[in-house]
């Protein structure tokens, strides 16, 4: 599995349960929404940012920042009742997990 995939395998598998669970009540509305935008943003992250010459070499504080905006948005305009604050804890908790436990892993991974 390339580098590109194992990365967004780690972060569905750490994101998804994570939205929610943070979600009652439309969890399975959440996990779907979930799915859908970490794959765009992971993607958009690991494939799209790195080609960009005036991103660079911060595509992944761009990357990252650009996911907790943009799922914390789509997170809250799906949400009902629409909720925020919410949206904004699930998404900061889904990136800082997987940001966090996701280099962990590919470094165990790489180690191999």
């Amino acid at each position: 599995m390339g580098p590109v995939w194992l990365a967004l395998a780690v972060t569905l598998v750490i994101e998804v349960p994570l939205v929610a669970a943070l979600f009652p009540g439309q969890r399975l509305r959440m996990a779907v929404v979930a799915l859908v935008a970490n794959t765009v943003t992971n993607l958009t992250l690991n494939v799209v940012l790195p080609t960009l010459p005036v991103v660079g070499p911060h595509h992944l504080v761009v990357g990252e920042l650009l996911a907790l905006v943009g799922e914390a948005a789509v997170y809250a305009a799906v949400s009902r009742p629409h909720d925020l604050g919410r949206a904004l804890v699930a998404s900061g908790l889904g990136n800082g997990l997987s940001f966090g436990l996701g280099g962990a892993l590919v470094s165990l991974v790489s180690m191999r």
